[in-house]
């Protein structure tokens, strides 16, 4: 009788608390992820110079320093927009396999006393033929 009432506790446990702990730490994970990344700042930043090295334009009008000013600005942002699109696109299949890996665990957490029962059961049908 004892371990019908531990089951019982355990089979309560598993299905309510545990699982919202599960969706706990899945959610911690997807915040750490969306950080270590830096997303939203990346995204905001996209096209932004890259380590902000731009050139500053001359106070005299001359076409050289002209030339010079648009085409370091525009390499610097093109560069920035490279680096920022390899890292955001890191960090967004990072957080798809935070997601998958999630929802892995959710269905293994449901079937995981089922299969643990099954395996018992087929073990002993070995034992005994």
């Amino acid at each position: 009788m004892l371990f019908l009432s531990i089951m019982h506790h355990y089979f309560i446990w598993h299905y309510t608390r545990a699982f919202l702990e599960i969706f706990h730490v899945w959610l911690n994970l997807l915040w750490f992820v969306v950080n270590f990344f830096s997303l939203p700042q990346l995204m905001r930043t996209w096209l932004s110079p890259w380590k902000r090295i731009v050139e500053d334009r001359g106070e005299k009008w001359n076409l050289e320093d002209l030339a010079g000013f648009v085409i370091i600005n525009i390499i610097s942002r093109i560069v920035g927009g490279l680096l920022r699109t390899v890292i955001i696109a890191a960090g967004l299949i990072a957080l798809l396999i935070t997601v998958l890996a999630g929802l892995a665990v959710y269905v293994f957490w449901v079937f995981a006393p089922a299969v643990i029962i099954a395996l018992l059961v087929f073990g002993i049908s070995l034992l005994i033929a």
